[in-house]
């Protein structure tokens, strides 16, 4: 049977419009995962604390793959693994290489070159966009990682809220952003089972990113080729759904390997792409609304009660 984190602290009570945490399936994983942009765009101090520190992290990894410093990259990736606390994500050890220093490595290994070809490249929602086989599941892992004791903290408020106290007292690594290293810290903690519960807010989750290799090659470079004069048929030009649908036939990979190769003779693209990102979430709403959560983890609509 599934429990939520409402059967815990507040009787069973369900429904989004009363939490500001993501009321997840303790016992099972939820689908959801922690996104970079909504950290940067959505309003408020935790938002705020947390992207500065976010960014303090992204600053000092992408740093140390510019100077190729092996010892730093493996430091850095030394507690970027998968996390379950928050019960987010696919879990169960199913992050495949991103379970390990030595996967992660693996994973970002092309950084060292891309890193001197694409100057421009700098910010935790590059990685999906031009690192293959990292995704959602892999960069929301890395960012519990390094929020760690923002979400501690969250996590501890809200258990104050609804009167419950700390049943554990657990150590864990998480990103100090004025010392900028992995610090081990102590903190009041809610276990379940034996496991650490991390709550999460609501307004910091997605289904999916809405930045990804094909929305970049989309919205950014094709305009540009096509500003360009390129895609032209005699003096009109080819439809972008035309572009792509005949792109297909290229090979499995040929927006990812179309966007690396425009971005690395035009590393100003990847800047248009950040500058407009948030104006692409705005089109699509920036978080998840209470009724897509309820769906989403209960399974059904939550009736609203006046």
């Amino acid at each position: 049977m599934k429990k939520h984190v409402s059967d815990y602290w507040n009787n069973g009570i369900k429904g989004h419009s009363n939490y500001d945490f993501v009321d997840v399936v303790v016992n099972d994983d939820n689908k959801l995962f922690i996104d970079p942009m909504l950290l940067e765009i959505v309003d408020g101090e935790w938002s705020k604390e947390a992207n500065a520190t976010v960014k303090s992290f992204f600053d000092a990894f992408y740093k140390s793959y510019r100077k190729k410093d092996t010892m730093k990259k493996k430091a850095l990736l030394s507690h970027a693994g998968e996390q379950n606390g928050t019960r987010l994500g696919y879990g169960c050890g199913n992050n495949g290489k991103g379970n390990t220093v030595n996967g992660l490595l693996e994973i970002f290994a092309p950084l060292d070159q891309l890193l001197q070809e694409i100057s421009t490249m700098e910010k935790a929602e590059d990685l999906p966009l031009l690192i293959p086989d990292f995704a959602e599941d892999g960069l929301s892992d890395l960012l519990t990682n390094v929020l760690h004791d923002q979400l501690n903290r969250f996590t501890l408020q809200k258990m104050e809220k609804y009167g419950v106290e700390s049943n554990a007292s657990l150590p864990f690594w998480t990103w100090d952003s004025i010392e900028k290293c992995w610090k081990e810290i102590e903190r009041p903690s809610y276990c379940i089972n034996g496991q650490e519960l991390l709550v999460v807010p609501k307004y910091i989750v997605r289904k999916n990113y809405l930045f990804s290799t094909g929305q970049y090659f989309n919205r950014i470079i094709l305009e540009r080729i096509r500003e360009e004069g390129g895609y032209m048929n005699g003096d009109k030009l080819i439809p972008k759904k035309d572009v792509v649908k005949a792109k297909r036939f290229s090979g499995e990979h040929w927006q990812y390997d179309e966007s690396l190769s425009y971005t690395k003779k035009n590393n100003d693209a990847l800047n248009e792409y950040h500058q407009k990102l948030p104006h692409f979430y705005a089109e699509n709403g920036y978080s998840m609304e209470n009724e897509e959560l309820d769906e989403f983890i209960y399974g059904y609509p939550i009736e609203q009660t006046a």
